[in-house]
């Protein structure tokens, strides 16, 4: 039987290495001998200093003999640590300009790159540069207004490339205050920007990823090919509408990235910027410009060089040059399975909605960014939405080397799809190679993002940095206080609670809802407005909630026809004396909660994760303060004073009273 080699017994690998013939007693493993085989490979190959990718990982396994006493060890996968070129261009002397304490201007050919860790603004003195698909050009020499324009490289996400794009390029970085500061509160937070910190800026050249002092994960920004040409192919036209599908991990969000910077900078004066993108996000799980638990329409006027949490939200008025989404629909991320029909109303009526807005004579494009499950476990919910929607262009992106039988058939109905009912373009793309392990995963990155929606203290634009952040924990935001039961003081400030999660007892309810976020909606519908004063209330605290279809045993959610969410909210607490409910709102959105009506305002609960970080913001900065206190040096005192105490550090002979 198979186990474990005893101990003295040579390894199969050592074995092969002192015996010079290739002849073996006894047979080995499959793994040991795809050892064998990986190892004389490697021997053979000379290494470089610092590759642009790396290679496959060597399977650390033992082998197995037959006459063992011991069982099989399991085989893991062990990444090498591989240096990563992260950009071609040189910190010499010859390509710098000016080096100082707030900045850096560098020289730039055409097609080299430079790439920096931190947060900076970047000003193009001569010629052009791209910036993750957008194209930035230096402004006119009899121009007054010089733009800059701020990047968010953080070490959570592919480092960010700057690329030349004329003959010589002079291109400057100016340091600026980092986004989202809420290291104090949420670890999360700490370590993902320049540590070294030259000459006092806020950001770190990192030529390759053995550079960096913190050995964390840095990887670089990758476009395959195939991304450029089909995304100048797509941008050609002002106002086509573009769905992007796929498999997990295959990089969506990142075309659709760079396709709207494409769309927002143009490319000289080839082809002509426009002034506004609409972004039609699907994906409640990772959305761009809201928190989870929501698939919205967002009117993009701005280029995206940053992460999700360094624009978690967009203006709350009319402002023409910010973001600013239209309209909004709550959607629980757990699955889709009990929302389907949900859904496609919701994305019906987002779409309507695009088809309503206008921008003078001509339509903006139109960005739609889908959730992984609906290519994987719904595709009949996409095929449907696809055929209602009938875009210009379908972007698939997934393996193009190794297609499955699942993938080749979904590819052969898209295909089918795309040339007899939708009349689109499909565009079978590579998907992007996931190199490393990111730092954070997809739910801590989730929870930044919300977190930093709650921290937000300013929305006056992304571009120059105008969003500002408050560094106290939450608890020390003052709470609303909204009436949910009218009192003798007080009338009822909004119709009740719809949960969407899975139905529980009335009993349990409030201990539910308590400390969970809520998105508050506006509503319209007749039907639901008629039975607002007959809401079923729980047995003790009397908190109204919508009941449970008798036929489906779930809650119907609201009609995205005749609904909309105002804001996302955080329920910190219920003060059931008076009838009231706590609710916290980000300084930026307060101003909303005092346009509500309370005869049209519904409190949905069950679409976001549980905010865990809320719960101990108060622990994180409370240790954060004690780090920053002066530490005390060694204790210290006269020798005359020590002689005076007799002898230190010796065996005292105590004398024990046993009577």
């Amino acid at each position: 039987m198979a186990g474990k080699r005893k101990r003295g017994d040579a390894t199969p690998l050592e074995a092969a290495a002192q015996s010079p013939t290739p002849l073996i007693d006894k047979p080995i493993s499959a793994i040991a001998a795809a050892r064998l085989k990986l190892e004389a490979k490697l021997q053979a190959q000379q290494p470089s200093a610092a590759q642009e990718t790396p290679t496959s990982p060597i399977v650390e396994a033992t082998s197995d003999y037959g006459d063992s006493e011991f069982e099989e060890d399991t085989p893991t996968a062990t990444l090498i640590p591989k240096n990563l070129k992260l950009c071609t261009w040189r910190k010499i002397s010859a390509n710098i300009l000016s080096d100082t304490s707030e900045e850096l201007t560098i020289v730039l050919e055409k097609h080299q790159t430079v790439s920096f860790i931190g947060c900076f603004n970047v000003n193009v003195l001569k010629g052009a540069i791209n910036i993750n698909g957008a194209n930035i050009g230096a402004a006119p020499k009899n121009s007054e207004q010089k733009k800059s324009w701020r990047v968010y490289a953080p070490s959570t996400h592919p480092i960010t490339k700057v690329r030349g794009l004329d003959r010589v390029n002079h291109v400057q970085f100016v340091s600026c205050k980092e986004p989202a500061p809420l290291q104090e509160v949420n670890p999360l937070f700490a370590g993902i920007w320049a540590t070294r910190k030259e000459q006092g800026r806020n950001f770190d050249f990192i030529p390759e990823s053995d550079a960096d002092p913190f050995k964390r994960p840095l990887v670089p920004e990758n476009a395959p090919e195939d991304w450029l040409r089909a995304i100048e192919d797509v941008s050609s036209s002002s106002s086509a509408s573009t769905v992007i599908i796929g498999a997990p991990m295959t990089g969506k969000s990142t075309f659709a990235k760079r396709l709207l910077n494409r769309y927002l900078t143009g490319v000289g004066k080839t082809a002509k910027a426009v002034p506004v993108v609409c972004y039609l996000d699907l994906d409640a799980r990772n959305p761009e410009y809201t928190t989870h638990g929501q698939i919205s329409l967002t009117v993009v006027r701005q280029i995206n060089l940053g992460p999700s949490f360094t624009h978690p939200a967009t203006t709350v008025r009319g402002v023409d040059e910010m973001n600013k989404t239209i309209a909004a629909f709550p959607l629980p991320i757990r699955d889709l399975a009990n929302y389907e029909n949900y859904f496609a109303s919701c994305a019906k009526s987002l779409f309507q909605a695009y088809q309503g807005f206008s921008l003078g004579d001509n339509r903006p494009p139109l960005i739609i960014n889908t959730p992984t499950t609906l290519y994987t476990t719904h595709l009949p919910l996409l095929i449907s939405f696809l055929i209602t929607l009938k875009p210009n262009n379908i972007i698939h992106l997934g393996n193009t080397f190794s297609i499955d039988s699942d993938a080749a058939e979904k590819l052969h109905t898209l295909t089918l799809l795309s040339t007899t009912k939708t009349n689109s373009q499909l565009y079978e793309l590579s998907a992007q190679a996931q190199i490393l392990p990111p730092q954070r995963t997809e739910e801590e990155l989730r929870s930044m993002h919300i977190q930093s929606y709650f921290h937000l203290s300013s929305l006056k634009g992304v571009e120059m940095g105008g969003m500002k952040w408050n560094e106290k924990p939450i608890d020390t935001i003052m709470p609303w206080e909204l009436c949910y039961e009218e009192t003798e003081t007080r009338s009822q400030d909004f119709i009740g609670f719809l949960p969407l999660f899975e139905p529980i007892s009335s009993f349990q309810l409030a201990t539910a809802l308590n400390g969970s976020i809520i998105q508050i909606a506006q509503i319209s519908d007749a039907e639901v407005l008629s039975q607002a004063t007959d809401l079923p209330r729980t047995p003790k605290y009397h908190i109204p909630y919508f009941p449970t279809d008798n036929e489906t045993h779930f809650i119907a959610p609201l009609d995205p026809s005749a609904s909309c969410i105002v804001c996302t909210a955080l329920l910190s607490s219920f003060d059931p004396e008076n009838r009231v409910a706590n609710i916290v709102v980000p300084k930026t959105h307060e101003a909303l909660l005092r346009t509500l009506k309370p005869e049209n305002t519904v409190m949905v609960a069950g679409c976001c994760e549980t905010p865990e970080w809320a719960y101990v913001e108060s622990v994180y900065h409370q240790q954060a303060e004690v780090k920053t206190e002066v530490e005390l040096g060694p204790w210290t005192e006269k020798s005359s004073v020590v002689d005076g105490m007799g002898h230190l550090s010796v065996v005292r002979r105590v004398r024990k009273f046993l009577g």
